[in-house]
């Protein structure tokens, strides 16, 4: 069975390219750490940026893995599920 449809071209064999940076991908780095120090200067201490900030990465990871490879991490899930039920 192919994974490739008919009429398309085969995957290119060799070392895989990378992913060009956008400004959406420098926006988003740069964001964090800007509105970490904003908050911080108006006030608001600094362990509860931290934990704001972390907070809104992991989201962000989660909706990458989900969007990248949602197979693999469900039977992660699935099986970290079973383990924890068989204790």
């Amino acid at each position: 069975m192919s994974t490739t449809l008919k009429g398309s071209s085969a995957p290119a064999r060799g070392r895989p390219s990378r992913a060009q940076v956008t400004a959406v991908h420098a926006f988003g780095i740069s964001v964090f750490p800007l509105l970490g120090a904003g908050l911080a200067a108006t006030g608001m201490p600094v362990r509860d940026v931290l934990v704001l900030l972390a907070g809104c990465g992991a989201i962000g990871a989660a909706v990458y893995a989900v969007g990248g490879s949602g197979r693999l991490l469900l039977q992660a899930v699935a099986a970290a599920l079973n383990a924890d039920a068989r204790r």
